[in-house]
C-alpha cells in the first residue's frame, strides 16, 4: 500500500474565489477541512496589505454580480470586447498625429461626455480612451473657429490667411466664369489679379476646404511624351472631330508649340480634311511665326493619317533651309513618343473650355475658336510655367519658382497682424464664432 502523500497547490485565484463565496457545493467538497479551516482566516481584516486589497475587494463584489445575472455577464463582455477593439484601433491614430489632429475634438467631447454619464473623474474617462490628460486639456484649451475655413482661430494661428484671403480664394473658385478650371490657373489667375498671395498648395487647401470640385472626366491611359528645350524645336498636331448643330461635324486641327504649350494657329472645316487642309494649316502657321526664316531645326510631330501625308509631305519636302524642317510620325519604331500633346489641346478645348457643349453653327463653332485661342494662349496656366502663360514663354520669358516670392514674402507679414488682431470672435472661451448660448 502506498502510504505517500502529496499536498496539493491550489492556484491563488482559487483561495480568492472561496473567500468570495464563488464556489458550488461540488468544488467546496473537493476542498479538505483543514484547508478550508485555514483559508476562513483570510477574512481577517487585521491582516497585513488589506488596506492595499480593499478597492479590489470591492470590485470583485462587484463582478460576483454580473457572473450572477446572466444577463449581466454578457453585457460586460460585450463591452469588454469593444473596449479592446476600440483602444486598439485608438491607439493606431494615436501613431498618425495628422488623424489624430483631425478628429481631436471629436475625441474631447466623447471623453466629456463619458464623465458627465458615468460620474467619474476625467482622468479616469481619458484612461479608459488610452489618451493621457495632459493631451486632453491641451486640446481643451484650443479654440476651434467656425469662422476660418481651417476651423482654428485666427489669433492662435495667425499664419493662417485672413478673411479677406478666404473671401477672395471662394470668389475665384465659384466664379461662373472659371467653372471647370483647374486649380493651378485659378492660382495663378489670383495672384496676377493681386487678389491673393500665397504658396500654391496653401491655395489648394484652402480651395478644398472651401468646396472646390473639378468636374470629373474620362481618364485616358497616359500616353509617353517628351518635352522640347527651346521653342518651336517641336510642332504637334493631329485633327479631332467636333459636332455642330445645324452643320453636322467640323474637322478642327490645332497646331501646338512643344516648349511653351502656345497655340501657334488652328484651323476648321466642314468640307475634306486631307492633307491639303494639314498643309495650307502649316503654310498659314510659318508665315504668321516668321518660321521661313527660323535658323534652327523645326520638327513636325503627328500620326500616321492619311491627312499628315501626300501634299504635306511635299510641301514640307519644298522647303529650303533655313530652317531643316523633318516631319515625324509618333508611336512608330523609330520614334516611339506619342503625340499626347495634341491631344490633351483637345480634352481641354471640348471639356474645360466648351464644358461639353455643342455650338449652334459653323459661325458659333468659329466664334468659340477664336475664345478659345486666346484663353489657352493669355489666360490659362501650366504648373511647370511657375506663373507665366503660354504666351509669355512664346514671346521668350523664361519660368521663375521665384516670380512671386517678394509678395508672397509681404502677405505673409501683413496676414499675422492681421490675424493677431482679429476681433470678431463671440465667444473668447470654448469656440470662435459661437455664443455661449
Amino acid at each position: 500500500m502506498n502510504n505517500d502523500f502529496h499536498k496539493r497547490n491550489y492556484h491563488p485565484i482559487i483561495i480568492l474565489l472561496y473567500v468570495s463565496g464563488m464556489l458550488d457545493i461540488q468544488q467546496l467538497g473537493q476542498l479538505p477541512k483543514t484547508t478550508k479551516h485555514n483559508w476562513n482566516k483570510f477574512k481577517h481584516e487585521n491582516y497585513f496589505g488589506v488596506k492595499w486589497a480593499e478597492n479590489y475587494i470591492y470590485q470583485f463584489d462587484n463582478i460576483k454580480d454580473v457572473f450572477a445575472s446572466a444577463f449581466l455577464y454578457k453585457t460586460i463582455r460585450f463591452m469588454v470586447k469593444s473596449h479592446r477593439g476600440y483602444h486598439k484601433m485608438l491607439q493606431e491614430l494615436i501613431h498618425n498625429k495628422n488623424l489624430l489632429k483631425l478628429h481631436a475634438h471629436n475625441i474631447v467631447e466623447s471623453i466629456e461626455q463619458m464623465s458627465a454619464f458615468a460620474k467619474i473623474k476625467i482622468t479616469t474617462a481619458c484612461k479608459y480612451y488610452g489618451i493621457s490628460k495632459d493631451w486632453y486639456y491641451l486640446q481643451k484649451r484650443k479654440v476651434i473657429c467656425k469662422i476660418s475655413p481651417l476651423k482654428s482661430c485666427y489669433r492662435q494661428h495667425p499664419n493662417q490667411l485672413t478673411q479677406h484671403e478666404v473671401t477672395m480664394i471662394e470668389k475665384t473658385i465659384f466664379d461662373a466664369n472659371n467653372f471647370g478650371k483647374s486649380k493651378t490657373t485659378l492660382y495663378y489667375t489670383a495672384m496676377d489679379n493681386g487678389d491673393v498671395f500665397c504658396g500654391k498648395s496653401t491655395f489648394s487647401n484652402y480651395a478644398t476646404a472651401l468646396g472646390y470640385k473639378k468636374p470629373k472626366r474620362f481618364k485616358k491611359i497616359k500616353k509617353h511624351g517628351f518635352r522640347a528645350i527651346r521653342v518651336f524645336e517641336w510642332l504637334h498636331v493631329d485633327i479631332t472631330y467636333v459636332q455642330t448643330l445645324d452643320d453636322g461635324l467640323q474637322a478642327l486641327a490645332f497646331v501646338k508649340d512643344n516648349f511653351s504649350k502656345s497655340i501657334l494657329h488652328y484651323a476648321s472645316t466642314t468640307g475634306k480634311s486631307g492633307s491639303e487642309f494639314i498643309k495650307n494649316l502649316f503654310q498659314e502657321t510659318f508665315d504668321r511665326h516668321n518660321l521661313f526664316d527660323y535658323k534652327d531645326p523645326i520638327n513636325i510631330l503627328s500620326d500616321g493619317g492619311s491627312e499628315n501625308k501626300g501634299k504635306f509631305i511635299s510641301w514640307v519636302n519644298g522647303i529650303i533651309a533655313p530652317p531643316i524642317v523633318s516631319k515625324i510620325t509618333a508611336q512608330t519604331v523609330e520614334f516611339p513618343y506619342s503625340n499626347s500633346m495634341s491631344e490633351s489641346t483637345h480634352s481641354i478645348y471640348k471639356t474645360e473650355f466648351m464644358n461639353g457643349k455643342i455650338s449652334k453653327n459653323t459661325k458659333t463653332h468659329l466664334e468659340s475658336l477664336k475664345r478659345f485661342f486666346i484663353y489657352y494662349n493669355q489666360e490659362r496656366y501650366f504648373t511647370e510655367h511657375t506663373g507665366l502663360r503660354p504666351i509669355d514663354i512664346l514671346n521668350g520669358k523664361m519660368p521663375d519658382k521665384f516670380l512671386f516670392k517678394e509678395q508672397i514674402e509681404q502677405a505673409r507679414k501683413n496676414r499675422i497682424q492681421t490675424n493677431r488682431q482679429f476681433n470678431a470672435c463671440v465667444s473668447k472661451i470654448s469656440r470662435c464664432g459661437m455664443s455661449n448660448s
